[in-house]
């Protein structure tokens, strides 16, 4: 029988769906910051590594440049919250099309993430985000 989710697990989902959404909709940079540490941030990506705002910036301009019509469905979040650090497994399906060449690709991509609140209760933010190979679908 599977486990009922806690609040904190809730509180979690939703934080990952949003921060898809965003993506997804290619919001103002300015939307996704707030998600994010700005300060002692890792997010490792296959093709570079951010540390901070501006590197997430410069990051997401390209890859709004590279890619029209993305879509993130997320599949699996698991999360576990110890004192002010919340450690979270995701698995998402992101898809999207080239600006180069018109094609259009699927993967799924398995990520981990480490939250840290401020304070025990205080809303989360990104500090380090590993993606996972991705996996052609």
């Amino acid at each position: 029988m599977p486990s009922e989710q806690t609040g904190s697990d809730r509180e979690i989902a939703a934080f990952v769906q949003r921060w898809y959404d965003l993506l997804s909709e290619h919001a103002p940079v300015e939307a996704l910051l707030p998600f994010v540490a700005d300060k002692g941030l890792v997010m490792a990506f296959p093709e570079r590594t951010l540390y901070g705002h501006a590197d997430f910036l410069d990051w997401y301009t390209a890859v709004g440049g590279a890619y029209t019509d993305q879509s993130h469905t997320v599949e699996e979040v698991t999360s576990h919250e110890d004192g002010t650090r919340i450690d979270v497994d995701v698995t998402v399906v992101w898809t999207a099309k080239s600006t180069a060449d018109g094609t259009v690709s699927s993967f799924r991509i398995n990520q981990k993430w480490q939250l840290e609140r401020s304070t025990p209760g205080a809303r989360p933010l990104i500090v380090d985000y590993r993606v996972g190979e991705p996996a052609a679908i």
